[in-house]
């Protein structure tokens, strides 16, 4: 079944752009944090196959579904140093039922696995911070406590332990600001290291309150691994993608807000060929 191959880039693709809303670069003063729900979805027919080029998922009509619902949050150990963590703690995959389409017969059962999806955990450290400027550096560790053994292949998780390592920037202003981060993700269990990188620009056009962002973020694969080497029967190696993203934000009195933002894809390998959806309510502590 080739939807095993595509499940875990699209899961990927859903966590960068959970996990980068008014983040990047810099740190949560001490005692300050930003703590969001999330809830993003991917529909798709089509998918990038390892040429880049669009095909069907397991022949015409086969339609896969993502659902993440998932915690984010950041919090101000000191000034300069920050706890971050990522949970995705309820992942839905579905794969629709198929029917013949002239004799009504069912040629493919309706699948579908609900379980806890691989959390990250991390520290982003602020070197540098000048004027509206300001340089950190970070490290995440993914942890593999989705579900990796579903015996439809639906899995939430890659099982395999991960560190990315990242230098993070931005610049901001009274009404806007410009971010963005490189990083490369080591990976384990023969999975094929990884270029990370995503850029980021805002304008407040109802200042503090309403926010509007444009957003490129991309995985490039180093073709470093050996998929067959890792044990839980995983193909989802050599994930790539450039994904051109825009979301809105309502900010109340700098305490909480609501977001909602759409994400796609140039191009890709191994990544589902269809648009993502995320809403979310965010609060900010400490001000």
């Amino acid at each position: 079944m080739q939807y095993n191959r595509i499940i875990l880039g699209s899961l990927l693709l859903l966590s960068l752009f959970s996990t980068g809303a008014f983040a990047n670069g810099w740190p949560q003063p001490k005692g300050h944090g930003f703590f969001k729900l999330d809830f993003s979805m991917i529909r798709a027919r089509t998918f990038y196959g390892m040429d880049g080029n669009i095909y069907d998922i397991n022949g015409a009509g086969t339609l896969l579904g993502n659902y993440t619902t998932s915690f984010y949050g950041e919090y101000g150990i000191s000034n300069r140093l920050t706890a971050i963590a990522y949970v995705p703690f309820l992942v839905r995959n579905t794969v629709n039922e198929g029917v013949g389409a002239l004799t009504g017969e069912i040629l493919q059962p309706g699948l579908e696995n609900t379980a806890f999806g691989d959390a990250d955990l991390g520290l982003r450290f602020g070197l540098i911070r000048k004027g509206g400027f300001v340089l950190s550096t970070s490290l995440t560790v993914g942890i593999p406590s989705g579900d990796y053994t579903n015996a439809d292949l639906l899995y939430t998780g890659d099982g395999e332990f991960n560190q990315l390592i990242k230098a993070e920037w931005g610049y901001g202003a009274a009404r806007w600001y410009a971010s963005g981060n490189i990083g490369v993700n080591n990976r384990t269990k023969g999975f094929s290291e990884e270029f990370r990188y995503h850029l980021e620009a805002g304008y407040w056009l109802l200042k503090g309150k309403l926010l509007a962002s444009v957003k490129l973020a991309g995985v490039e694969s180093f073709n470093n691994g050996n998929p067959t080497s890792s044990g839980n029967g995983l193909f989802s190696n050599n994930v790539e993608f450039t994904s051109p993203q825009f979301s809105l934000a309502y900010e109340y009195r700098q305490k909480w807000g609501v977001n909602a933002q759409i994400a796609g894809a140039f191009n890709g390998k191994n990544a589902l060929a269809s648009p993502a959806l995320s809403v979310g309510l965010y609060v900010k502590t400490g001000k």
